[in-house]
């Protein structure tokens, strides 16, 4: 009876100092696909940066709930085959689509945890996790068009579109997570994050008949970074 009271007794020692709450400060790169249902998509990819701020609460050893406001930058490109007003072929020239020069997302996150315990530590050291997410998005962009010249200062000289900004939007976005943190002590750690997500945006983009105010885009954060942990759950 004696050596049950006492490990019921490190049990719940072991239990109360379990982290309730945790803070995570991430930054890193991002890529996004090809777009769809609009009239420019840009067949290559341009890495960029990504960050984003995460807040969780620890409601079971294996469950986290929480929030996360990120910020990625979304921009394509693609080679245009271009052509003089007399339909003499120029060669191709760089285009470069930027969809979002800050698309901001705001969402709400689960995941399912796999803690992992060191002999003589009564706090997590490690642990891998996965989930879901789905919030809001929010992209940001001037809207301009930049024009480039072909043989500048010549009878031939030629204008073309180089740069392209999408409109402003706002949207709906979903995603995955999947993760490793590591704790280097019983309040701090490292953690890396992948966390693909698709993005539904509406703009108000009268240009090309409105041919680019809606489209959905997956892009693909990939993030590393602290976390703080704080607050004890007992059990």
């Amino acid at each position: 009876m004696k050596s049950i009271i006492t490990v019921l007794g490190l049990v719940m020692t072991f239990s109360a100092s379990a982290q309730k709450f945790e803070i995570g400060l991430l930054g890193g790169c991002s890529n996004s696909s090809m777009t769809q249902e609009s009239l420019y998509t840009g067949d290559k990819g341009k890495w960029s940066y990504a960050s984003a701020l995460q807040f969780h609460y620890n409601a079971h050893e294996h469950f986290q709930i929480g929030a996360e406001v990120g910020m990625t930058r979304w921009e394509r490109y693609g080679d245009w085959s271009l052509y003089a007003a007399n339909n003499q072929y120029l060669g191709n020239k760089e285009v470069r689509f930027v969809l979002a020069e800050r698309a901001v997302n705001i969402a709400l996150r689960a995941n399912y945890v796999l803690p992992f315990y060191q002999q003589y530590e009564d706090y997590v050291r490690s642990a891998l996790y996965g989930g879901i997410s789905a919030g809001v998005i929010v992209t940001g962009n001037n809207g301009n068009i930049e024009y480039s010249r072909y043989n500048p200062n010549t009878p031939t000289e030629y204008s073309y579109v180089s740069k392209y900004n999408f409109e402003s939007g706002y949207g709906t976005m979903l995603g995955l997570q999947v993760g490793y943190a590591y704790y280097f002590s019983e309040f701090i750690g490292a953690n890396v994050e992948f966390a693909p997500k698709m993005a539904w945006v509406k703009t108000v983009d009268p240009r090309y008949q409105y041919a680019n105010d809606t489209y959905n885009i997956i892009y693909f954060p990939i993030t590393v970074g602290v976390r703080v942990r704080f607050g004890e759950v007992f059990h």
